[in-house]
């Protein structure tokens, strides 16, 4: 901005100048007028100009408003220091620690997600749903032997606390499936699907039910068969086409705006010879205050890089739970070498954070790679 108002003031001398020096020239010959019009023009311009800036241009000129700005474009990482930071003096905020939780989950970063949740767990003395199902969640993304043992039990204990907590029945179902309890796995599952959910999910846990069916001898239902049928992956996005080196319109035209979310998403030299052949891109819009699904998905097959990706309401996985209602965003791009949303070892991957108010687009560089 300083610049800005260096490069105005010096073009604003400079039009004074082919404007008041010939008056200035002329004022032997008009006399008073000449010198009245060219201290006019001294004046009057320059403080009328600036005048006008201020009340028509959308730049926030309030000090305090331009310090939250900045503020609020803080990185995640800063995010994650202060978290730290706060917690060695307060390590009893539960809610602290749940934050801490679910940043780091989004930043894949899922060792040092357990460590919060578990810290949650503990200080709330197991009696916080969320640092429970938390708990469970990352001990279970970290090592899934974990659903019939330790995260198994968490589940439990979340069920307990909250009946129809929505996470805590789906990995309950799969901790019971685990461990060899297919009709307690078919119970929670069959519950789960009187919840509104997307389509994909709805149908994945039709197959599972149906798999269980069979194996405890039971006719089949109909319906469960009936939403089996339905597409159980999350839709494929039109395959992208360009090669690496394309320009930024490779693919659909991304739009912007507020509201929308829209990523330029390329992949750094050092990690593009990790991506095989036809591994699929998943393009997530996740809220690091708010656990659960992501907000927005959508997923790539034959991608090739860099790519516009443009996720609107429609991308959402849950209804009611649209980019919309996120208080904060992060963009995650993967390449998931195991084909599926999670983040698995060796996945890489970018992430930015995103101003959906603004909705301008923004630059995604797939630049690490889950440990």
């Amino acid at each position: 901005m300083t610049l800005f108002i260096a490069l105005a003031s010096l073009m604003l001398a400079l039009a004074l100048a082919l404007v008041g020096w010939p008056l200035w020239r002329a004022r032997n010959q008009e006399g008073r007028s000449a010198l009245i019009i060219v201290l006019a023009l001294v004046v009057v311009l320059p403080v009328g100009s600036t005048l006008m800036y201020r009340s028509l241009s959308t730049w926030n000129w309030d000090p305090k408003r331009m310090s939250e700005a900045y503020a609020g474009h803080q990185s995640i990482e800063d995010m994650v220091a202060k978290l730290e930071e706060r917690l060695r003096k307060q390590p009893e905020d539960v809610d602290s620690w749940l934050m801490l939780g679910r940043t780091r989950f989004v930043l894949n970063n899922y060792p040092g997600a357990v460590d919060a949740f578990s810290s949650a767990y503990q200080v709330s003395k197991g009696q916080n749903v969320d640092a429970v199902v938390g708990y469970g969640e990352t001990l279970a993304i970290v090592d899934s032997s974990t659903l019939a043992g330790k995260a198994g039990e968490l589940f439990e204990a979340a069920l307990k606390l909250d009946p129809n907590n929505l996470k805590a029945l789906f990995y309950g179902g799969s901790a019971a499936a685990a461990s060899g309890k297919p009709a307690l796995a078919r119970e929670r599952w069959a519950k789960l699907l009187g919840y509104p959910l997307p389509d994909e999910v709805r149908a994945m846990l039709a197959v599972r039910i149906g798999q269980l069916d069979q194996e405890l001898g039971r006719p089949v239902d109909p319906a469960i068969a009936k939403l089996a049928a339905l597409p159980a992956a999350m839709p494929a996005a039109p395959a992208a086409t360009a090669a690496p080196a394309a320009s930024a319109n490779a693919g659909p035209a991304a739009s912007s705006g507020p509201g929308t979310v829209s990523v330029h998403v390329s992949v750094s030299p050092a990690l593009a010879a990790k991506v095989a052949a036809g591994t699929p891109l998943f393009v997530l819009a996740r809220d690091p205050g708010q656990p659960g699904p992501p907000f927005a998905a959508k997923r790539f097959t034959a991608v090739a890089l860099p790519l516009d990706i443009t996720l609107t309401e429609n991308d959402a996985m849950m209804p009611g739970r649209t980019i919309k209602d996120a208080h904060q965003l992060v963009i995650v791009a993967r390449f998931s070498s195991s084909g599926r949303p999670q983040a698995s070892s060796g996945d890489v991957y970018g992430e930015v954070a995103y101003d959906l108010a603004k909705g301008a687009r923004t630059e995604l560089v797939i630049d690490k790679q889950v440990p």
